[in-house]
């Protein structure tokens, strides 16, 4: 079972924390290269300026810094790809199992899974665009640039599914597991920590960082991104306290076998993985609620498949589908990818979009259901039941050869 696989490890929540932050300054990291190339075009363009970056970072645009759309991919996947790195290495040692049991019940991934969802998942979606097209082609333009679209297709096999995987390993994988194994009273604490840490921070976190500028101006060794980390550390600091204040003293108890619902995790994820992208530039383009019910469903979607078929393979053939049409076939205008795909839309409607999403996710499901024998999809409201390790070795004793894996 999928969510079993976490009570193999260590599971104190401080190591929860600690591989989220670990893993935060591995993507930071990855930022070098894109920020290096960034400063390089600034000082060799004299109309451009620090300002400009800061734009890019709400609205990324290479070509005004004389980069090409190519490169410019392989810098922003980059700190996916550092950040992939530093996930693998930092999480065996801190919760003691293997990376694949985020991943797999089994021994190795299931290939199998990975392409079939990758394939048809790519097909709905280019079907949905062809639909598109259909009713309004002047809303796109051909694209075509050989010298371009070959170089990019090969990122796009190559480099583009490692940002998907790390997406799926951390939010499907890393924190849907971590959230399933949590007692019901500590994840409820989370929650709470969490809601009071976003109002606090809505209310202070500008006159926190006023006076933590005052300090830094008498200071020489403060400067305006110390003052953001530090202000963000002292919100993280309180987010600590108060989640262990309450799941010290909140007045909730749960049966000793039963940890969690698997209801919670997926609901929970989903809706971080779509605050998570809420810094891409499609959210100012088209508004925040618009594209968060977008992002929140597209999280259901691999979240339901992962805990319905035991596994993430499904998952991460789906996300890099997703991906793969927006670099390769079909990208618009303000996308947070922006590439020289085949083909450009112009008029992109953000609400049919998501109409459009949400009924292939349903034929895509019911695909997958059939195909994979899933049974009822009550399954999704689950208990989450630790394993009783005195059953578990008396199975052991009686029958020796059997997988445990």
């Amino acid at each position: 079972m999928f969510f079993q696989q976490a009570f193999k490890g260590a599971n104190d929540w401080w190591r929860y924390i600690a591989v989220t932050i670990i893993v935060f300054i591995g993507y930071q990291i990855g930022t070098i290269p894109l920020l290096l190339a960034l400063w390089r075009s600034v000082d060799q363009n004299s109309d451009l300026s620090n300002d400009d970056i800061q734009s890019f970072m709400t609205e990324p645009d290479f070509s005004k810094f004389g980069i090409n759309t190519n490169l410019g991919l392989t810098l922003m996947l980059l700190l996916f790809v550092a950040a992939l790195v530093v996930f693998y290495f930092v999480f065996k040692p801190i919760h003691g199992r293997e990376f694949r049991t985020l991943s797999t019940t089994s021994s190795r991934l299931n290939w199998g899974k990975i392409f079939f969802a990758f394939n048809v998942w790519l097909g709905l979606s280019l079907f949905l665009e062809g639909i598109s097209y259909l009713i309004s082609p002047e809303a796109y333009t051909f694209n075509l640039q050989l010298n371009t679209f070959l170089p990019l297709l090969a990122l796009a096999i190559f480099i583009l599914p490692l940002q998907t995987s790390f997406e799926e390993l951390f939010f499907r994988g890393y924190l849907m597991q971590g959230f399933g194994v949590m007692r019901l009273k500590h994840l409820i604490a989370f929650i709470l920590s969490a809601v009071i840490v976003v109002i606090a921070y809505g209310l202070m976190a500008a006159g926190l960082r006023t006076s933590l500028m005052q300090v830094a101006q008498a200071s020489p060794l403060m400067n305006q991104g110390t003052v953001v980390i530090l202000q963000n550390l002292i919100f993280l600091i309180i987010f600590v306290v108060l989640l262990s204040l309450l799941s010290r003293f909140l007045p909730i108890s749960s049966e000793r076998t039963i940890h969690n619902y698997k209801l919670l995790p997926l609901i929970i994820t989903s809706v971080l993985f779509g605050l998570v992208h809420s810094a891409n530039p499609e959210v100012e383009k088209f508004g925040f609620g618009t594209m968060q019910i977008y992002y929140i469903s597209a999280g259901l979607l691999l979240g339901i498949m992962t805990v319905m078929d035991d596994g993430l393979e499904l998952a991460l053939g789906t996300h890099a589908a997703t991906n793969f049409t927006g670099a390769v076939f079909v990208g618009y205008d303000g996308a947070a990818i922006n590439t020289d795909s085949l083909f450009k839309s112009h008029a992109l409607d953000p609400q049919l979009m998501t109409y459009g999403f949400l009924v292939l996710a349903s034929i895509f499901l019911i695909i997958l259901k059939y195909k994979y024998d899933w049974g009822s999809f009550s399954k999704l409201i689950a208990p989450i039941i630790k394993p009783d390790e005195d059953l578990v070795l008396q199975k052991f004793i009686s029958d020796p050869t059997e997988d445990r894996t």
